[in-house]
C-alpha cells in the first residue's frame, strides 16, 4: 500500500472515509471505489462519515460519493467525524489522534476463499479464513479462529505488526517485507493460540501466552 488520496479508515467515531486532496475528485472517486471493490461485502450495512484534510466538496461530488457508497451497501452520514474540528482539520492532541491513528476493522463472519480483504489499519475476524482468501491490511490481524489463508500484516512495513490465530496454518504469511510459507510436513496441533512476529530477520511463530 501506499499514501492514498481516499481510505477507509475506522475510528471510535465509526468508519470515516478519509480525503487527502479534494481537487482531484475524479481520482479520489475512482481510488473509493477500487477500496469498496476488494473489500467486498466486510463494509456492507455500515454508515461512513467524511473527512477532507485539502479543499472541499461541493453538494454534487457529496451526492456522487453517496451514490457510489450506496452501491456497495453502504451509507453516508454527511455530519464531520465528532472530534470537535472542521472536517478539513486533523486532530491536535493525542486523544484525537487516536481516533485517527488506532483504526480496527471488526469482521464478524468467516473469510471465505477467494475473498480479499484489504485495510488500513488492524483487521479483528470473528471466524476463519478459509485457504484462497486474503488479508492484507497496514497493521496488526487477529482471527479467532483458524487462519488457513494468505495473511500480510504491516504492509506499509510496520516491522512491530502481529499476525495472532486460534489456529496459525497460513498458505502464506507476511509481516511488513519478510515472508513465511506453510511448512511441507503437518506439525503437532499448538496447545493454545498462535502468535506470529518478527524476531531478528524472520517471522517466527510460537504459541500465545498472556
Amino acid at each position: 500500500m501506499h499514501t492514498q488520496l481516499c481510505a477507509i479508515k475506522g475510528s471510535r467515531d465509526g468508519l470515516v472515509v478519509t480525503i487527502s486532496d479534494a481537487s482531484q475528485f475524479a481520482a479520489v472517486l475512482d481510488a473509493l471505489e477500487q477500496q469498496l471493490i476488494a473489500s467486498e461485502s466486510f463494509f456492507q450495512g455500515s454508515t461512513a462519515k467524511l473527512m477532507v484534510r485539502q479543499g472541499s466538496l461541493s453538494a454534487e461530488q457529496l451526492d456522487a460519493i453517496e451514490r457510489l457508497i450506496n452501491r456497495y451497501g453502504m451509507h453516508l452520514d454527511r455530519r464531520p467525524p465528532n472530534w470537535g474540528l472542521a472536517p478539513n482539520r486533523e486532530p491536535q492532541d493525542s486523544e484525537e489522534k487516536g481516533a485517527v491513528e488506532d483504526n480496527t476493522l471488526l469482521v464478524k463472519r468467516t473469510i471465505r476463499s477467494g475473498q480479499r480483504l484489504h485495510y488500513d489499519g488492524n483487521v479483528v475476524v470473528m471466524g476463519d479464513v478459509n485457504p484462497g482468501a486474503e488479508i492484507v491490511c497496514t497493521g496488526d490481524i487477529l482471527v479467532l479462529g483458524s487462519l488457513r489463508g494468505v495473511a500480510h500484516a504491516g504492509a506499509e512495513g510496520k516491522i512491530d505488526a502481529i499476525v495472532f490465530a486460534f489456529r496459525l496454518e497460513p498458505t502464506q504469511l507476511r509481516i511488513a517485507h519478510l515472508i513465511s510459507r506453510a511448512p511441507d510436513e503437518k506439525l503437532p496441533q499448538p496447545q493454545g493460540p498462535e502468535i506470529a512476529r518478527v524476531v531478528g530477520d524472520r517471522i517466527q511463530l510460537s504459541v500465545y501466552n498472556h
